[in-house]
């Protein structure tokens, strides 16, 4: 039996990449998953295939998670589906290039929208079926970012959005106690975003010091250890390979 048996997670932007692995991972532990996309749909049906495979129930919400209505009809068809939701991870993110005096109004709004907006939506609108979870607490994990700290260039939305987020998180951990614990997870270097370069693969391995990438499976299983921790919450665990440090 699975440490999180029978537990409804929904995790946003788990049709690939790292909400995959998370998803995965959860279903693993014996969680029944609630997969979402929004462009990546034969992505997200493979993924649900996978996990029913493991005996697990899963199904596929498919919706701009940014945008109100839809965030509401998915809602709508876990709360028929499930019923509750355990848990829900704000996994889907975008990560777009931009040098600050070239964005414009509507490169801003889209950053903010898929990193903050939707996030926020997500959880407030899945308030009704987290208060109605059979797991006491619920739970909340929203990914951050390691190098929110100390952000580098030509990422400026980004950066205020995971701002946003981290501190979105510690409102609503205080905000929200004690039926629903809210934390954080800071990834680092875990999976090369797909414009990097080999020589920019290898200099960011090379600053963490263990000397390599993560996998998106660093990032799952810090996850299943915040859904196994009920006495945990406006916290921010940093999986970067000790990147901070180097």
């Amino acid at each position: 039996m699975g440490i999180l048996e029978d537990r409804v997670v929904w995790v946003t932007g788990s049709a690939r990449r790292v909400g995959r692995a998370i998803a995965l991972a959860c279903a693993r532990e014996g969680a029944d998953i609630v997969v979402h996309c929004n462009h990546s749909h034969d992505d997200g049906v493979a993924t649900a295939a996978e996990i029913r495979a493991m005996d697990r129930e899963a199904i596929l919400v498919q919706g701009d998670h940014a945008r109100r209505d839809e965030v509401e009809h998915m809602v709508a068809t876990i709360g028929e589906q499930f019923g509750r939701i355990d848990a829900l991870v704000n996994s889907a993110a975008i990560f777009p290039a931009k040098a600050f005096d070239c964005t414009g109004d509507a490169e801003f709004d889209e950053v903010i929208n898929a990193n903050l907006r939707g996030p926020f939506l997500c959880t407030q609108l899945a308030l009704p079926l987290l208060r109605n979870s059979t797991a006491k607490p619920a739970h909340v994990i929203n990914l951050l970012d390691a190098y929110l700290p100390r952000p580098y260039a030509k990422f400026a939305a980004y950066w205020c959005a995971k701002g946003g987020l981290d501190a979105l998180t510690r409102a609503l951990a205080a905000e929200l106690a004690p039926s629903i614990v809210v934390n954080g997870i800071s990834p680092g270097p875990v999976l090369p975003p797909e414009h990097f370069s080999e020589e920019k693969q290898a200099l960011s391995a090379e600053k963490t010091l263990v000397k390599r990438w993560g996998k998106p499976e660093d990032i799952a299983r810090a996850v299943v250890f915040l859904l196994a921790s009920d006495y945990v919450t406006g916290a921010n665990i940093v999986v970067d390979g000790g990147r901070s440090l180097a």
